[in-house]
């Protein structure tokens, strides 16, 4: 499903890009149009974190928190990158950074715990 899903928004960059490119003038992006165009390239690799926890999940049986923390801070920075100041306050901004921030320090936990807790995967033999 998630795969289909992908293909279609895919599909969807690939005709609004034809779409910006033949439109007079030719070969020229405006500036909301490329913020458009980025906007669903950045769908389209949460899609794919979407995709690599599913998988991870369904290959070790456990879930990989590492890859749920980076879903929700592409999520956050897409949020940012396409950021609107005309429609939105500062502080909603401030919001975002201190999620960010929080994600990003939860982040770095997580990888320091996996690291000081991981056991080899061919542990000696006992004798």
């Amino acid at each position: 499903m998630i795969c289909v899903i992908l293909i279609l928004a895919f599909i969807d960059i690939v005709y609004e890009i034809k779409q910006k490119v033949i439109m007079p003038p030719r070969f020229i992006i405006d500036a909301d149009g490329l913020m458009d165009l980025f906007s669903l390239l950045l769908v389209i690799l949460i899609g794919l974190e979407l995709l690599e926890t599913v998988k991870a999940y369904l290959k070790d049986g456990i879930v990989h928190v590492e890859f749920i923390i980076l879903v929700a801070i592409i999520a956050i920075a897409r949020k940012v990158i396409v950021w609107d100041f005309n429609k939105f306050q500062v502080e909603e901004l401030l919001s975002l950074a201190a999620m960010i921030v929080g994600l990003g320090i939860t982040y770095f936990l997580v990888k320091m715990a996996g690291s000081r807790f991981r056991y080899p995967k061919n542990k000696p033999k006992a004798k």
